[in-house]
C-alpha cells in the first residue's frame, strides 16, 4: 500500500520523500521505545546505546552448541546475577536463541519443545524457568557456515559483564544467518540485548523477528504477571539495535541474616585467635549487595575493634575469621565479652545486621 502512494506521489516531490521515510521508519524496526514495568518491577527500553561486544573472533571466549540443532547446554555465570529477585550461578543456553536460568547444570534438560516459541502472555515457557528470549525461535546450527553460542567475562568485579552470543544461527528456511547477544552486568543485575544481524530478505519468514518471541519472564508467569514481552511474531527488530531490560527495586525490608560463632575463647592465654563466623545472608526482594557485607568487633575492654569485608557466595553463605584476643582481666568474673556485629544491604539499599557474642570466661567452669 504505501508502494502506490509513493507511484501516486511521483509528480509530488515532497511527499514522495514523506513516503519514503515511512518506510525507511517501518523496516528498521521502530516498534515501542519503553514498556513495563511488569509484575516484578522489570522495565525495557530501546532508547539505549548499542555497543555490540563481537566475541566470536577473539581470544578468551568459549563456545558450545556448534553443529546442533534443538540443543540447551549449562553455562557458569562468573557471578551470581540477580534476576526477578533470585540470584542465578547457571544459565541454560539454548540454540533457539534463548537463556533459562536453572539452579544447578544438572537441570539444563528437558527442553526438547522450545524450538517452537509462544507467546508469553498466554502460556510458560518449557519447564517453567525464569529465561531471558532475545531471539526465541527456530534456529539452527547445522547449516554450512553457521557458528555457535559464544560466551565470555569481560571486566573484573564488580563490574563484569558475561556476554552471551549466538553467532551465525539459521531461522529454520532461512538462506542467511542472523547474529545477536545478551550482556549481563554484575553491578546493576541488568540484560542488555543486541542484535547485530537480524535484517534477512524483505520476503524472509524470519526477517527482523517476524517469527520470534523477544522478552524476559520469571517462573510462574503469565499468572503473576512478572513477564515483560517486547514482541512476538512481528518484525520489530533491526540491525544493530539494542534493548535494555532493567529491574526496579521496590522492597523496603532489609536481608535476613544468620550468624553463629563460639561462644567461648579459650584459653585465656594473651594469644590472637582466629575465631570464625559462619553464617547466610538472603534477600527475597532485590536480592543481596554481596559486597556490602562486613563484620565490626566491639571489645568491652575497649581495646580490640578489628573489622572488615566478608566474602559472600552466591548462595548467599560465608565464613570469616575474626581476630580475637584471647585475654581477660583476673578480676572479671564474668569473663571478657567481644560483640561481633556482621551487617549487609540489599540492592535496595536496606541495611539488616546480626550479632554474636563470644566470651574468654572467667575460668572453663563459667
Amino acid at each position: 500500500m504505501v508502494r502506490h502512494q509513493i507511484m501516486y506521489s511521483t509528480h509530488h516531490r515532497r511527499l514522495r520523500h514523506i513516503a519514503i521515510a515511512s518506510v525507511l521508519a517501518c523496516s528498521i524496526g521502530v516498534f515501542a521505545a519503553s514498556k513495563g514495568p511488569d509484575g516484578g518491577g522489570y522495565t525495557a527500553s530501546d532508547e539505549t546505546v548499542y555497543s555490540f561486544v563481537d566475541i566470536s573472533g577473539g581470544s578468551g571466549a568459549a563456545v558450545t552448541l556448534a553443529g546442533t540443532d534443538d540443543g540447551t547446554a549449562a553455562v557458569t555465570l562468573p557471578f551470581a546475577f540477580r534476576f526477578y529477585g533470585t540470584q542465578y550461578s547457571v544459565g541454560c543456553a539454548s540454540a533457539n536463541g534463548a537463556l533459562y536460568f536453572v539452579p544447578a547444570a544438572p537441570a539444563c534438560v528437558g527442553f526438547d519443545g522450545d524450538f517452537a516459541n509462544t507467546d508469553l502472555t498466554a502460556a510458560p515457557v518449557p519447564n517453567d524457568r525464569p529465561a531471558i528470549l532475545p531471539f526465541w525461535t527456530d534456529l539452527t546450527f547445522q547449516e554450512v557456515g553457521a557458528g555457535g553460542v559464544f560466551y565470555q567475562t569481560i571486566g573484573s568485579a564488580p563490574a563484569r559483564r558475561f556476554v552471551i552470543q549466538w553467532n551465525n544461527a539459521y531461522p529454520q528456511g532461512s538462506s542467511n544467518p542472523i547474529t545477536f547477544q545478551i550482556v549481563l552486568t554484575e553491578n546493576d543485575n541488568s540484560a542488555l540485548v543486541q542484535y547485530k544481524s537480524v535484517g534477512l530478505d524483505a520476503a524472509d519468514p524470519a526477517h527482523n523477528g517476524a517469527h520470534a518471541t523477544v522478552g524476559i519472564r520469571n517462573a510462574g508467569s503469565p499468572a503473576n504477571s512478572q513477564l515483560l514481552q517486547w514482541s512476538t511474531n512481528a518484525a520489530v527488530l533491526a540491525n544493530n539495535s539494542a534493548i535494555l531490560f532493567t529491574s526496579t527495586p521496590t522492597d523496603s525490608t532489609g536481608p535476613i541474616i544468620t550468624a553463629t560463632a563460639p561462644g567461648t575463647l579459650w584459653p585465656p592465654d594473651g594469644k590472637t585467635v582466629p575465631v570464625q563466623i559462619r553464617g547466610r545472608i538472603a534477600d527475597a526482594g532485590s536480592g543481596v549487595n554481596r559486597s556490602s557485607a562486613r563484620f565490626a568487633v566491639t571489645d568491652e575492654y575497649g581495646s580490640v575493634h578489628p573489622s572488615g569485608a566478608i566474602t559472600v557466595n552466591a548462595d548467599g553463605s560465608f565464613t570469616v575469621n575474626v581476630p580475637l584476643v584471647a585475654d581477660r582481666h583476673g578480676a572479671d568474673a564474668d569473663g571478657r565479652k567481644y560483640t561481633v556485629v556482621v551487617s549487609a544491604r540489599d540492592n535496595a539499599g536496606n541495611e539488616a545486621n546480626a550479632t554474636v557474642v563470644v566470651i574468654v570466661p572467667h575460668d572453663q567452669g563459667k
